[in-house]
């Protein structure tokens, strides 16, 4: 008799159990791994450059083969990713125009640079996945018959998006531009605000099977150099076969990976990226993504904006403490709304409690159920008007919030006074300048609420304590998240408070930098000097 399953059974001969796992190669039984470097012979060379690219099934990888003089050659590009009239304007017409090479062996490659290509970044590569890698960046490679070596040469011609304002971390007074998707566009933009030969990006690559190019930025008269290597060993560690955007990478070399709050800061403005590298941080530039990742991060860095140092110091002052306050009302007030009707009523006036069991007494559902509910609501407003194309994101939100708030009322689902509420939490955790920080805010919110229902005032209370636990045992890159206040150390007066620049003579100590003290004057002139008669 046979097995009934037999013909599904053929579907997992790859994977039966008790015997190891075999993969079917990908491009036959007759495909070979390419060799691992050049050969001085043109055909074997373009051999193992075919091998690695899958040619001829590769629509878009060109093999251009011309003669030089007499000399066999091959231009290697991938359309679309390499500026095609330059290509023949610069590459093309001088090779077909030139002289004969008179050189031999290795020394036929310098030649070439030398003396035909008008390029100033050339570079010769005998390994063919790095010529290929080199290539996929939109780049050129060139390979003489006779020689072991292929001339690498840049030129980029694919479209990218240029430098424009910041998306997520607006600001009225301060720099109006942002990282965009191209890493040498990115670095540029550093390099226009650190003009200083001291600032070092060393480049890498992530990822096993798709490769994309990552700088390593650090101060080298600041930056400590085992918090530098400690970045290149976790970023050298990763073993993914790609990694699309630093949000993932961030993911990948942070240290607590169940911790609730971001430990490594993503920005996608160069000024606040400058700031962080004169405080001995470490910057990771990553190809294809408009944001850096600063590392190690602390609690207050999520806490400033980018136009805190640019405004006056009263004013900067005057702004932290609202948004300092704001993320305090958005942790906390609903849970205090909850437990103070559930529990702690003889705390409230007579008026005022009165008014609130008012509003609350035609309600079907718990103070606790509304809270949750318009919890859900808020954020489901929120993350819709997010996804909306355009200026229609703005006026969903807005009018999503009225329609849905006072129809609402209106059916006696939710009280006034819990929509106030919410709102106010809502505005707090907007104030903040950082988006994960936030979304990490309105997850404990929501702990606080339960904890509240449950226990009151001792529930928030004693869960504010766990988080506390959890907080100051954080790391980041070994540097204590709630650093320079647990351990306590010496700091500028630049925290949570903002005081005048002047004041604020050191590097951040809990980076371990270099160069302890920035300055010993900042403002090195006397204000009692030169003043009118």
């Amino acid at each position: 008799m046979k097995h009934p399953f037999r013909p599904f059974t053929k579907l997992f001969r790859y994977n039966r159990p008790g015997r190891p796992l075999q993969v079917p190669p990908a491009d036959g039984p007759e495909a070979s791994a390419p060799e691992d470097s050049l050969s001085p012979r043109i055909q074997d060379s373009l051999r193992a450059m075919n091998a690695v690219f899958h040619y001829p099934k590769n629509a878009d990888y060109v093999v251009r083969e011309l003669l030089l003089g007499e000399r066999r050659c091959a231009v290697l590009h991938i359309d679309g990713m390499t500026s095609r009239t330059d290509l023949e304007d610069f590459v093309l017409r001088p090779m077909q125009q030139a002289a004969p090479l008179t050189a031999k062996g290795e020394a036929l490659a310098q030649e070439l640079l030398d003396r035909v290509l008008p390029t100033g970044t050339g570079k010769t590569e005998t390994d063919p996945r790095k010529i290929a890698q080199f290539i996929l960046g939109g780049n050129f490679a060139v390979l003489l018959d006779g020689c072991p070596e292929a001339v690498l040469c840049e030129m980029q011609g694919f479209s990218r998006r240029g430098v424009e304002q910041p998306v997520t971390e607006t600001v009225i007074m301060g720099p109006h531009q942002a990282f965009n998707e191209n890493m040498r566009t990115n670095l540029s933009l550093l390099r226009r605000i650190l003009k200083t030969p001291d600032l070092v990006d060393e480049l890498f690559y992530v990822g096993k099977k798709a490769q994309n190019p990552l700088a390593i930025c650090y101060m080298e008269s600041i930056a400590n150099p085992a918090l530098v290597e400690e970045v290149k060993r976790r970023v050298q560690g990763i073993e993914s076969d790609v990694v699309y955007t630093s949000g993932e990478l961030a993911q990948l070399i942070e240290d607590k990976t169940f911790a609730l709050l971001p430990q490594l800061l993503l920005t996608e403005r160069p000024d606040r990226a400058a700031s962080f590298l004169m405080d001995g941080m470490v910057l990771l530039v990553y190809d294809n993504s408009p944001y850096a990742v600063a590392a190690p991060a602390t609690l207050a860095a999520f806490l400033h904006s980018g136009e805190d140092t640019s405004l006056r110091w009263q004013y900067g002052l005057f702004i932290r403490l609202i948004r300092t306050l704001g993320m305090l009302v958005a942790l906390f007030l609903p849970a205090v709304y909850n437990a103070l009707l559930l529990y702690h009523q003889e705390l409230l006036p007579a008026e005022l409690l009165t008014s609130l069991l008012e509003g609350h007494a035609m309600v079907p559902f718990s103070v606790t159920a509304e809270l949750l509910l318009m919890e859900f609501t808020f954020n489901l407003i929120n993350e819709a008007s997010l996804r909306m194309p355009g200026h229609m994101g703005s006026t969903l939100g807005i009018i999503g919030a009225l329609v849905l708030g006072q129809a609402a009322v209106s059916a006696n689902l939710i009280s006034p006074a819990l929509i106030i509420i919410v709102s106010i939490a809502g505005l707090g955790t907007f104030a903040l300048p950082n988006y994960p920080m936030s979304i990490a805010l309105r997850i404990r919110r929501i702990c606080y609420i339960l904890a509240s229902a449950f226990f009151g005032f001792t529930g928030i209370a004693a869960l504010v304590t766990l988080f506390l636990f959890c907080d100051c045992a954080l790391e980041s890159f070994g540097v204590p998240y709630f650093a320079p206040f647990a351990p306590k150390m010496p700091h500028n007066p630049d925290l949570f408070l903002r005081l005048p620049l002047y004041m604020q003579r050191m590097t951040p100590p809990m980076f371990r930098p270099k160069q302890r003290v920035r300055s010993t004057a900042p403002r090195g002139w006397d204000p009692q000097e030169g003043k009118l008669p």
